[in-house]
This record gives structure tokens, sequence and C-alpha cells, in this order.
């Protein structure tokens, strides 16, 4: 999961980046002159944490506009307000953010934050989303590889398509029972392990799934990854 951070406070910047790097997530540190702006429009974040006092060339709400026209970005936007009232943050709303965080903030209201915008539908979202050869269709909830169907029961594509929405982090087994199954209705101890197992022998392609030992399960997207890498190297924040 890769998440740009655009903040001129470099203190918020810092505690944002060491919060959200130990919870696993990818993070590319911005300030207000948006120095990342060529990684922004090739797509390649998931979240996109603005700071709602930006100002100038590249303000706040101009940031937000060129979200909003480069309609293929699948990236959500959530407001850090630290200065500034209750108008700034609804104004922030009203010109396409999709949500906003008051600063300071507990950990656990930001991590649920972005797990909550993660979830939300988006009408212009590509409903096929790719894994190297591996195709979700998230309308259909079909699972396919060279367009050969991969015939899943409704767990397994559920679990699949969460690990995939979440690739390059790991999900400890505790969040795959929140969000893939109802903790009321979980019985058996060894209900995701089983099921993993099941989607590996029916997927042809091998370590698509990977065990963290002692944390749970992750899907790697290197060629994602390497994008990242290489234009983060090449023009350093």
């Amino acid at each position: 999961m890769n998440i740009l951070i655009i903040e001129k406070s470099k203190t918020i910047s810092h505690i944002l980046k060491s919060t959200l790097l130990a919870y696993g997530y990818n993070i590319t540190q911005d300030s207000a002159d948006f120095a990342s702006e060529n990684l922004f429009r090739r797509g390649l974040f998931d979240v996109v944490i603005l700071g709602t006092n930006l100002s100038g060339k590249n303000s706040t709400l101009e940031i937000l506009k060129k979200i909003k026209e480069k309609k293929d970005l699948k990236c959500k936007t959530l407001g850090v307000c630290s200065i500034g009232t209750w108008k700034d943050k609804v104004n922030f709303l009203n010109n396409g953010g999709d949500d906003v965080l008051s600063y300071p903030f507990p950990v656990q209201e930001l991590i649920a934050r972005i797990q909550s915008l993660l979830r939300r539908p988006n009408s212009y979202i590509d409903t096929r989303v790719y894994i190297g050869d591996v195709l979700l269709d998230t309308n259909n909830k079909s699972v396919s590889i060279k367009n050969n169907d991969i015939p899943l029961r409704k767990k397994e594509y559920q679990l699949l398509e969460y690990l995939v929405r979440n690739k390059n982090r790991t999900i400890s087994r505790c969040e795959l029972l929140d969000h893939v199954w109802d903790y009321r209705s979980y019985t058996g101890s060894n209900t995701i392990d089983v099921h993993v197992k099941r989607l590996r022998e029916k997927l042809p392609r091998k370590g698509l799934i990977e065990t963290v030992h002692g944390q749970g399960y992750r899907i790697k997207d290197s060629k994602a990854s390497l994008a990242l890498q290489d234009e983060q190297n090449q023009d350093p924040l």
C-alpha cells in the first residue's frame, strides 16, 4: 500500500511517516512544493494525505483539483487539519477531499480512517485489478489467469481480494478476521490458514501469497514497488 504525504510541517510529516511505516505502509514524503507530482500523476499511490493549509502554486485546493481532473487516478485523499477551524475542513471536503482529520489525533483513528477510505467504493475505479498475470474482476467477483477462469468459493475470493487491495502490506490474521470474516460467526482457529492453503492450490502462480511468520500474510506487487523505489532514488525528496 503506497501513501503520499504532502505536509509543510516537518513535525506532522515525521509523525505520519513513522506511524504508517510501523503499520507496514510504503511512504513517500513531500513538502508544500509538491516535488512528487510526477509520481503522483503515474498513479502509484493508494492514499494521498494532504495538509489542509497548503498555499501558493500547489495549494491544497489545487492538488485536490488535479486529483479530480485526472479521472483514472485511484487514490483517496485524507486531509490533516492542524491550523484553522471547522470551515477549513468543510472547504476541504467540498472541494473533493474524501475525509479530514484534526491534528493531534490518536494513532488508531488515523489507521481506521485510512482503512475506511480504502474500503469506500469509487465510481471511476476500474473494476479490473491485476497482480502480475492474475486478474480480479471486482464487479463480477471472479478471478482469471490468461483468460482461464479460476473457480473460487465466496470466502476464498473475498480473502484474495482483500490481500490484493492491500498489496505490499503484511495483513495480520486479526485484520483478516475483522474484514473478511464476522467475529460473531467465526468458530475455527485455523479457518484463515485453511482458506489460504486452498487459494494456493487453486492459483497456478506459486508464491503469490507469502506467509510472514508470526505476523500474517502478504501479496507483493514487485513491479509497482520497484517503480516507486526507482522514482524515489532518482528524485529524492
